[in-house]
């Protein structure tokens, strides 16, 4: 990642934003580029960066329609998005906006102290800012380990990389990510506030019913240099059959039974108890130390299902397949390549399965569609799934109404070679 850019024309807040990448240590981020809005949707389009900042308090643009823009084709664009914003509107709008990848929103105030924490754990992370051009199968068994501060906007910053990561990647729904990503959100922070702050109950009662901000008494507890000391150990490890965390604090422990076995309900729309209580409706094999400083739970995935479909494509009508249905023939023309979005689907030569296809594999059939030759291989539904034809005509339709497209199949189409080179020659 040789440059960050911020979506404004606020040049006094570039200039404080570029005071904090350019000092970064990390070659990830060495430099600072302001990118003027209207020029935004083609630079995400073409250039795809990991990670861009959007300043949402900016009155000469709108960033809110930006991110509608983003969001109407998530599967071209899908970085982290760091919004910037200057009154807590803004934050409480974006809150309300279902399925972008926004990874943090940070308070330009806040710009100088926030943003530097935020940098660090991404380039930590940078494995889970997941660009699907790669292929899931390069981006498999990653496990990180991270000491946390006190800070909820640590919390959220990684709740929302792996929620973001997951979604992605085809492992969770797109309807499951804001509750999965509340989900996470809720067993980091109740670590912090719980766990090292020792904020009760009763005492977290109070204060809000006073109108009072949560990170306002966390703060306040971390004036104590004992508390501020302590850190949330938060690890997680991303496998092909599911996805596994801890997250232990350094608190005294608490009373998890109460909440596992049903005794102490707690309602969704409440505040206490809501990590565990939204938890348990997406995930399993959650379980506790003895004391409750620890908790380890797994996230189970859905099966090949394709969590995005491409703009381009969604004006082409999708089919259903049926087990062991034959999508083409060996000696077929080739005129027809297919979008993968659900099932699994074995490729065979001389009788023999070959490989098998999924949604991670994004296309099949696409190598004799763009070289006008006939299909060098039979394939196979393995399971039920859902398949999108493309005909030529189609592809040449959309690619004259999305010029950028073309651009973006070609690497895609440039590294999905690459990987089957590496599954046949292991390299």
């Amino acid at each position: 990642m040789d440059a960050l850019p911020l979506i404004s024309t606020n040049s006094s807040l570039f200039n404080r934003f570029k005071r904090v990448v350019n000092r970064r240590e990390s070659a990830d981020f060495n430099k600072a580029v302001l990118m003027e809005p209207s020029r935004a949707i083609d630079f995400l389009n073409l250039d795809m960066p990991e990670l861009v900042c959007i300043d949402f308090s900016d009155q000469r643009f709108d960033a809110f329609g930006l991110l509608d823009g983003i969001m109407a084709d998530p599967w071209i664009f899908h970085g982290g998005i760091v919004a910037l914003c200057s009154r807590y509107e803004e934050c409480a709008r974006l809150e309300t906006v279902k399925g972008a990848n926004i990874i943090v929103v940070i308070m330009e105030e806040d710009v100088e102290t926030q943003l530097p924490k935020i940098l660090d754990i991404v380039r930590a992370n940078k494995r889970i800012l997941f660009q699907r051009e790669l292929g899931i199968d390069l981006v498999w068994n990653i496990s990180g380990s991270f000491k946390m501060e006190n800070d909820p906007l640590e919390a959220s910053c990684y709740a929302n990389l792996i929620s973001n990561f997951l979604c992605n990647s085809n492992r969770i729904d797109q309807k499951e990510k804001p509750m999965l990503t509340m989900a996470i959100f809720e067993m980091l922070i109740n670590a912090i506030e719980h766990g090292n702050c020792g904020i009760t109950y009763e005492e977290k009662s109070d204060w809000l019913d006073r109108g009072k901000m949560i990170q306002d008494l966390i703060r306040i507890k971390c004036a104590e240099p004992a508390v501020a000391a302590k850190r949330v150990t938060f690890e997680y490890g991303i496998f092909p059959e599911c996805a596994r965390f801890s997250v232990a604090d350094e608190g005294r422990g608490f009373d998890w039974r109460s909440y596992l076995n049903g005794r102490r309900v707690a309602d969704v729309a409440e505040l206490h108890g809501r990590g565990i209580s939204m938890a348990k409706r997406l995930i399993r094999n959650m379980r506790y130390n003895e004391t409750g400083t620890v908790v380890q739970f797994e996230i189970p995935y859905q099966k090949d299902v394709s969590a995005a479909t491409p703009a381009l494509f969604k004006f082409i009508g999708s089919r259903s397949v049926r087990t062991g249905q034959v999508i083409f023939r060996y000696g077929e023309a080739g005129n027809f390549m297919y979008y993968i979005v659900k099932g699994q689907y074995d490729v065979i030569v001389n009788g023999r399965v070959m490989s098998t296809l999924s949604p991670d594999d994004v296309f099949m059939g696409e190598m004799s569609f763009l070289l006008n030759n006939r299909r060098s291989a039979t394939v196979k539904a393995k399971t039920a799934g859902t398949l999108i034809p493309i005909s030529k005509e189609d592809f040449v339709e959309a690619i004259k109404r999305k010029p950028h497209y073309a651009l973006f199949l070609s690497r895609l189409l440039a590294q999905r070679i690459q990987r089957l080179n590496q599954r046949a020659f292991g390299a």
